[in-house]
């Protein structure tokens, strides 16, 4: 009786610290499920936060290619497209600049050779005059190849230039001071070239910019001789229309006046001797086109 009795009691016993186990056991696993459910919460909750900055409302634009002109258009009118084409532009106008600043040092440095350099071989003459000659060539020929090819770069930051849209960074102050400064280098570049044609739209587009461009002296200096070369040269032609002659006499005088008033003023004695001297030359056109 004792032994069963003990025996039973003893069953209790670790029945009892069975359930109090499975308890603390069944609460543990809640915690942790509650825990995980917690969890995924969260991160659902950040991946949808994610989602919602690459694609809000639902659309997905990051790959959007659009077939209609009309709205291909309309985004090369944003600024924020606008501003890429000017990074782009200026990108081009300082490879142009240091490729003319490059060449003006290796001439410099050149030069500096040259002259102190003893040309112990020399007996003659003519000796230093054809080596000094040859220098010359030399550096000449470093001045042009390096032109032609920052020409090309300003070719291309003026052509992307044209392609901007925004009329707010257009009439930006600073857009406008850049463009300018653009310009300005072209024309100078393309000129020592003689490459006179292509800087008359430009000097062109230049003086009709703003104010203080169409006050440039240089700029109406650069336009008349353009003219000027542009009017020889069709004078020279025989399949020339008189017509296109007179038109670029015209410019040609009408530069030359306004940098000269610029630098002189119009009641000075050096405006009223050009415009005589233009009268005449104009005066000259028309008897040639009556006989």
């Amino acid at each position: 009786m004792k032994l069963r009795s003990m025996i039973k009691k003893s069953s209790t016993l670790i029945y009892g610290i069975f359930l109090i186990c499975a308890l603390f056991s069944s609460t543990a696993f809640a915690q942790q499920d509650t825990k995980a459910d917690t969890n995924k919460q969260t991160d659902a909750a950040k991946d949808e936060t994610a989602a919602g900055d690459k694609a809000k409302d639902g659309w997905m634009t990051s790959d959007y290619k659009p077939y209609i002109s009309t709205i291909k258009d309309l985004e090369r009118l944003s600024k924020e497209f606008s501003e890429f084409l000017l990074k782009r532009s200026i990108d081009e106008y300082s490879k142009g600049f240091d490729t003319l600043e490059d060449m003006q040092s290796e001439i410099t440095r050149l030069k500096e050779v040259y002259k102190n350099t003893k040309y112990l071989n020399e007996k003659w003459y003519w000796q230093e005059v054809d080596r000094k000659n040859a220098q010359d060539r030399y550096i000449n020929r470093l001045k042009i190849e390096a032109k032609m090819k920052s020409v090309t770069y300003f070719t291309r930051a003026i052509n992307t230039l044209d392609e901007i849209k925004s009329n707010e960074l257009k009439n930006n102050e600073k857009f406008i001071d850049y463009k300018s400064k653009l310009f300005r280098i072209y024309v100078s570049v393309q000129y020592d070239l003689g490459n006179m044609k292509p800087c008359i739209p430009i000097l062109e587009r230049y003086v009709t910019m703003r104010d203080e461009n169409r006050k440039d002296i240089w700029a109406y200096k650069y336009l008349s001789s353009c003219y000027a070369v542009m009017e020889a040269m069709l004078d020279k032609s025989s399949k020339t229309n008189e017509e296109d002659i007179i038109f670029y006499k015209n410019k040609k005088n009408h530069s030359t006046l306004m940098a000269v008033e610029l630098q002189y003023g119009i009641e000075s004695p050096e405006y009223k001797e050009v415009q005589k001297i233009i009268q005449l030359d104009e005066r000259k056109s028309e008897v040639i086109n009556i006989q």
